[in-house]
């Protein structure tokens, strides 16, 4: 039982340090304030690596039993790959057929676009145990060099359109960057990675769904992944309280769909390419 409370503390702890860190780094310095004039947002992805590697070394904790690991690397690029297409292209259609306005740039409380995100990463959760259960084989026969350079012009996306629109072509390069490193593989890195594990490593992984073994670690790093994105709205130190409360419901939701990824491949690459891509992808209408 101590075990386990020391656990939970542990990383409701670490997020409270994580989140008030790179808030106050933006909010207090000159390199946070010039980050969010430029519409940029790497300071909460690094604070977040930085976090979990600095805890990882000094508490002895092996980087691959959290996911930080390149191993099967090919197989793990390739699931991300895939289902950040699918994911992007599943919910551009759904857009389309249902006319709901979704604008990912303003986290207001539309609670009818949210719970229509909350429900897709329900499904697509469902879906992604069961393709990866059925299909496995499959993506380990993808060439490395096929899957690398799809992500690369996957990427290339954004820089495609702003050289056409008359973007700036710096600034196009710096949002794919941190929307790619700082929002996929930081959050990664620090909600599947660390908080995913830590818990289970406390209580184990006593659940099963088709097949698919689990733990409470998944349901805690997604609630705190939903709940970080509600607190996108509030600004504690100007007294702004406006939480986006349905924001965080669908990114809840989104969060047990990452954690799958982490579950089944047992790395946060999956995962943090999906994200990433994800990310950059649905970004180009309203940023690009």
């Amino acid at each position: 039982m101590k075990k386990r409370a020391a656990a939970i503390i542990e990383v409701l702890l670490a997020f409270a340090f994580v989140h008030v860190t790179y808030r106050s780094l933006k909010q207090f310095t000159a390199l946070g304030r010039w980050e969010g004039s430029a519409g940029l947002n790497f300071t909460p992805g690094l604070v977040m690596i930085l976090f979990t590697v600095s805890v990882l070394s000094l508490c002895r904790r092996s980087f691959e039993v959290y996911g930080l690991t390149l191993r099967r690397s090919r197989y793990n690029l390739n699931v991300g790959l895939l289902w950040s297409v699918l994911m992007v292209s599943l919910a551009g259609l759904g857009l389309v057929l249902t006319h709901v306005h979704f604008d990912p740039a303003h986290p207001h409380n539309d609670m009818a676009g949210r719970l229509a995100g909350a429900i897709f990463g329900l499904i697509l959760s469902v879906l992604l145990i069961w393709t990866l259960k059925r299909h496995r084989t499959l993506l380990d026969r993808v060439p490395l060099v096929f899957g690398l350079s799809l992500m690369i012009a996957l990427l290339s996306v954004p820089v495609v359109v702003a050289v056409y629109s008359h973007r700036p072509l710096l600034t196009v390069l710096l949002t794919v960057g941190w929307l790619f490193l700082g929002a996929g593989f930081g959050e990664e890195t620090f909600f599947r990675g660390y908080i995913q594990t830590r818990v289970d490593e406390a209580f184990g992984q006593p659940f099963r769904f088709l097949g698919f073994d689990f733990g409470p670690g998944l349901c805690v790093s997604s609630l705190l992944f939903g709940f970080l994105h509600a607190l996108n709205t509030v600004d504690y130190f100007h007294g702004h309280l406006d939480f986006a409360w349905w924001y965080g419901v669908q990114s809840c939701f989104t969060g047990l769909f990452y954690g799958c990824l982490r579950q089944k491949t047992g790395s946060i690459v999956a995962g943090g390419g999906t994200h990433g891509l994800t990310d950059v992808l649905a970004s180009v209408p309203y940023r690009f």
